[in-house]
């Protein structure tokens, strides 16, 4: 167990969807590992669907297909263990919304994963409140999806999909919305994954801050932020804020702030910061860059974003979140594999999921065919 607890500290990756590409993946754990490689992505592109990557926690990933024809497939991937498990459909369909739904994924802490959906209903012609959210759970213990109402604010409408799962809770960057008015201070909900309960937090109050990705960096809460310069609105800087005391927005500490070089032209959108060094990925113009701050450096990963939309960067930590199938048939269509996921627990009082008996946890699921 101390080799998987080592294991788990080592490896450190993130992962890049394109919609047209699959998945690329960068290792940045030092030694070998920092360069781009090729995870093995469960499924290959095809003019017929687009990839969407929702989230990832204590070693899996969780993704979602769309198909040409309008049909969704929510996926759990686990790439050190090379296994997918394809979720149930909800069965809650409600006939008109305002916005493709929102997700987020992760752990209760309680040896169970869950996934959210939350999906904005506008039916403003059949019922008085006009517009509303829906918020469904469904858990990956149990095998079901479950509705817990129209908790969460309708105001609030996400600026980006990315999420982040940090101290138990899965975090969006919002924005609030008043008709068309756009308010500078945009505020962070979280969802307390096991209490199944939104939180709101509010951002550093700027005159001219738009905060674009949010993270964890060294056991806080972290955004990464574009401003304009104080002295030159055409300079652009990137900033990355701490949240030192979670929950406290007073709390909120500058780590650094850099000025974008004016050779670096085009659109630039802060993607993800890395924890523990507080490097950050950058998109600029179509290409991808990782910056370090404390050398003031920009480096170019060589990847061209082809045009289509805005990659999507999450991190992602190895871990032997155990999965064992029992009927294993190369011929089998996706999805059709039947396995057991047995939980296991790690040795150095950081707890993934509980060990329970095999009686207890011992449940039938699908899975792809082994990769």
């Amino acid at each position: 167990m101390e080799f998987v607890s080592n294991h788990l500290r080592l490896f450190q990756i993130v992962y890049q969807l394109y919609p047209n590409e699959g998945l690329r993946s960068w290792c940045y754990a030092g030694g070998p590992c920092d360069e781009l490689i090729h995870p093995g992505f469960p499924v290959t592109y095809t003019k017929q669907c687009t990839f969407e990557l929702l989230g990832s926690c204590n070693g899996l990933i969780c993704y979602i297909t769309k198909f040409l024809h309008g049909k969704e497939e929510i996926n759990l991937w686990n790439p050190s263990m090379r296994k997918n498990r394809v979720l149930p459909n909800s069965k809650f369909s409600p006939e008109r919304q305002r916005h493709a739904p929102n997700y987020g994924f992760g752990s209760d802490g309680c040896g169970d994963h869950k996934m959210i959906k939350i999906t904005y209903i506008d039916d403003r012609l059949k019922n008085e409140k006009k517009q509303w959210s829906e918020v469904e759970i469904y858990s990956l213990n149990h095998d079901t999806w479950k509705k817990i109402g129209d908790f969460f604010p309708s105001q609030y409408y996400y600026v980006r999909g990315d999420t982040v799962f940090f101290n138990g809770c899965i975090h969006w960057l919002t924005q609030r919305e008043y008709g068309k008015i756009r308010p500078r201070r945009l505020p962070i909900v979280s969802f307390d994954v096991a209490n199944e309960v939104f939180r709101e937090y509010w951002l550093p109050n700027p005159t001219e801050r738009e905060a674009n990705c949010i993270s964890s960096l060294n056991g806080s809460l972290s955004v990464c932020a574009k401003s304009s310069s104080t002295v030159d609105n055409s300079v652009l800087n990137i900033e990355v804020w701490l949240m030192k005391e979670y929950g406290v927005e007073e709390s909120w500490t500058k780590l650094y702030v850099t000025r974008m070089d004016e050779e670096l032209s085009g659109p630039i959108i802060p993607l993800r910061v890395l924890d523990h060094d507080g490097e950050a990925i950058v998109y600029i113009n179509k290409n991808v860059f990782l910056y370090d701050h404390e050398n003031e450096e920009f480096e170019d990963f060589g990847i061209w974003a082809n045009g289509i939309g805005v990659p999507y960067v999450t991190n992602y930590m190895e871990s032997l979140v155990w999965v064992e199938p029992i009927i294993v048939e190369s011929t089998t269509p996706i999805g059709q594999n039947v396995a057991t996921i047995e939980n296991i627990e790690i040795e150095s009082n950081t707890k993934l999921v509980n060990s329970t008996s095999k009686k207890d946890t011992k449940q039938d699921v699908k899975f792809n065919t082994e990769i």
